[in-house]
């Protein structure tokens, strides 16, 4: 106990440290010094990542996957009505989205996670992810933070890959300045005739438009797959809880607030898959996002 209050109080003499003596546009940095460092391409960038001057990301490893299919699994209640084989199949290549895992025996290659408070309140869950050596982890600065205070990176299995992201303009470089973004960044670029942003670059930034999901449809189009199927994007029942979720220990959400802007960043998006000749389809049929194609998941089966 004495050694959890001794942690606390250096960690927030290093904050105060860092806010002292550090620009006002570097606060956000103040929770990762001195722990972090990073390193940047000639572009800027996000190349490693460094924790206790341990490398512990490195975003230069990339390789593209030999499937042209992948599957979104989101965590909306329809995940429920969908065949367990479904989540199972070979030849597609399945991303997870915060409580996707909870789905037994199915095969992650890719996990993505942005909600720092999902790290916080469901550690059981993200432990799952973190064991798994075979899966890639793409997460936030601000993730990774907290994920440290409560594990070593020893017993870190999975391959991270850390991303930063945009929201409502601004993007907090981590151990860097935060931008306010007067135009978009180079391959960060905005979708013909929108006024919304999709990062063709994952490594200098991705847009988030309050939803992982659009998170992980950048990142799907940075590894170059042919046809998206995305699994639990329901956005029409907010009330209820979320597939891997109980009454009792539901999370709040903010997407019924934010719907709106989700709703307009999948239609731009929609417009940019097409113009590239990738198909995305919808696999929740009841679902309020109307941008994409919709099927039943049997079709895939």
């Amino acid at each position: 106990m004495s050694n959890f209050f001794s942690n606390i109080l250096l960690r927030n003499f290093f904050k105060y440290l860092y806010k002292i003596s550090h620009p006002k546009s570097f606060n956000h940095n103040r929770r990762y010094w001195p722990y972090f460092d990073v390193e940047r391409n000639r572009l800027g960038y996000l190349d490693k990542v460094f924790y206790k001057k341990k490398l512990i990301s490195d975003n230069t490893k990339w390789c593209k996957p030999i499937n042209d299919t992948c599957v979104i699994i989101a965590t909306g209640p329809s995940i429920n009505e969908i065949d367990h084989n479904f989540f199972i199949k070979q030849g597609y290549d399945y991303f997870g989205l915060n409580g996707a895992i909870s789905l037994a025996d199915t095969n992650f290659k890719y996990y993505v996670i942005i909600d720092h408070d999902f790290i916080e309140n469901r550690f059981n869950l993200v432990t799952q992810i973190l064991k798994n050596k075979e899966c890639i982890f793409f997460t936030t600065p601000r993730c990774l933070e907290l994920i440290l205070r409560t594990c070593t990176h020893k017993e870190i299995q999975c391959t991270l890959k850390i991303i930063e992201t945009i929201t409502e303009k601004k993007l907090e470089r981590f151990m860097g300045e935060k931008i306010i973004l007067t135009q978009p960044l180079s391959n960060c670029d905005l979708i013909e005739n929108s006024n919304i942003g999709f990062s063709t670059e994952i490594f200098n930034a991705v847009y988030d438009y309050y939803t992982v999901a659009y998170v992980a449809l950048q990142i799907a189009y940075a590894l170059n797959y042919k046809r998206i199927l995305i699994a639990g994007l329901d956005m029409s029942n907010f009330t209820q809880p979320r597939f891997y979720e109980t009454i009792e220990n539901k999370q709040p959400t903010r997407l019924e607030q934010d719907f709106k802007a989700i709703s307009h960043a999948f239609n731009a998006s929609a417009t940019f898959f097409k113009k590239n000749k990738i198909q995305v389809i919808n696999l929740s049929t009841n679902s309020s996002i109307q941008a994409f194609e919709k099927s039943s998941f049997q079709h895939f089966i």
